[in-house]
């Protein structure tokens, strides 16, 4: 991730359930995310809340992948990545949109637990899985390289446990 930019992290609340993409060639999963700051007024003795804030969350390539296995509609989750602003027109005219474009996030574990599975991609039946299959490389999916007629949403994922190893099916 280079320094230029926006970069932030938000705390806040999946307002909808991820949705997978493939736009351009490159796979992504899309939520909504509210974030609303609160804090205690001592001088009135009670919580305030201030204004919801509303970001569309894009997470691109395995990102895109393992967000749309594990977060669900009203999840609480912490995401760290780029700030940019998205614009379209609408029936009412031009619009925007906030979009936090993910480098990392996850559970926020302040609200409760969580167990981590390690997932590893499988090549789909009748290919032979190769160590292509499990990298990491950003021309992995839609990159530099990669083939056009791949479908990634035909990619299976295989979640494991920690200490086994997985096998292709």
């Amino acid at each position: 991730m280079s320094s230029n930019g926006l970069t932030v992290t938000v705390v806040g609340w999946a307002a909808t359930t991820p949705r997978e993409v493939v736009g351009d060639g490159v796979p992504f999963t899309s939520f909504r995310l509210a974030t609303t700051p609160r804090w205690f007024d001592s001088r009135q003795g009670l919580w305030v809340e201030g204004r919801t804030e509303w970001f569309t969350v894009k997470a691109f390539r395995d990102v895109a992948f393992n967000v749309a296995a594990s977060i669900h509609k009203g999840d609480p989750v912490v995401v760290h990545g780029k700030v940019r602003t998205e614009e379209w027109a609408g029936e009412d005219g031009p619009r925007t949109t906030l979009v936090l474009d993910a480098s990392a996030l996850g559970h926020d574990l302040t609200r409760g637990t969580a167990k981590f599975a390690r997932t590893v991609r499988v090549a789909p039946a009748g290919e032979v899985a190769g160590a292509s299959d499990l990298t990491e490389e950003p021309e992995a999916f839609g990159g530099p390289g990669a083939a056009d007629e791949v479908d990634p949403w035909e990619t299976q994922l295989k979640t494991i446990a920690a200490g086994e190893v997985a096998q292709a099916s």
